[in-house]
């Protein structure tokens, strides 16, 4: 009862920040794309080709749906790891996805430098498979770019029209990566169990 008391004096102390709230308002959306590339990360051998074209063509996706980056580092990250992407596959024709309404920069920025981070966590699984690592997973993690992007979404405290956009293009963002695992052949009916 004195817990309740004291959140109630100090509601916003209580609330967990921005930050918090994006990455619990987005971590079913988030979950279901690991789900959908869970084959590759059992295995990651025979499903690297695929893989890197399905990363290809949400980045790709991800690229054509933001009209403009949040911040100038953070665009040309995405369009290290497209050209990353483009030079492991070498010029294979990939298939691109419709683009559709314009997501906002922030939600573009959260998946660009998730997907950045992620790369780290798979370069290290791809090391101890003994599978060559892809340049597009060479390339360390953005951690500063990572903490600006922290203080922007943070600094949305107060303003939750704003963030609630973020939260649902983030997810409108991870559909396009389903979309693409899809496109690819991952999480067909035939192959889940």
């Amino acid at each position: 009862m004195l817990y309740q008391r004291v959140a109630a004096l100090h509601g916003a102390a209580s609330r967990p920040s921005p930050i918090s709230q994006l990455r619990e308002a987005t971590a079913a959306a988030h979950l279901s794309v690991e789900h959908v590339f869970a084959d590759f990360m059992a295995a990651p051998g025979p499903y690297l080709t695929p893989f890197l074209a399905a990363q290809l063509t949400a980045l790709t996706a991800l690229r054509a749906h933001c009209a403009r980056p949040a911040i100038e580092e953070d665009g040309e990250i995405l369009d290290d790891l497209i050209q990353d992407l483009s030079n492991d596959l070498r010029g294979k024709v990939i298939p691109v996805l419709p683009v559709g309404r314009a997501l906002d920069p922030e939600a573009v920025s959260y998946l660009t430098l998730g997907s950045r981070l992620g790369t780290e966590v798979i370069r290290r699984h791809l090391v101890h498979t003994g599978i060559r690592v892809p340049s597009a997973f060479g390339a360390g993690p953005p951690s500063l770019a990572w903490q600006a992007f922290r203080a922007r979404i943070n600094a949305l405290e107060g303003e939750p029209a704003a963030l609630d956009t973020v939260i649902q293009d983030a997810c409108r963002g991870f559909s396009l990566f389903r979309a693409a695992a899809y496109l690819h052949g991952f999480d067909r009916p035939e192959r889940t169990s």
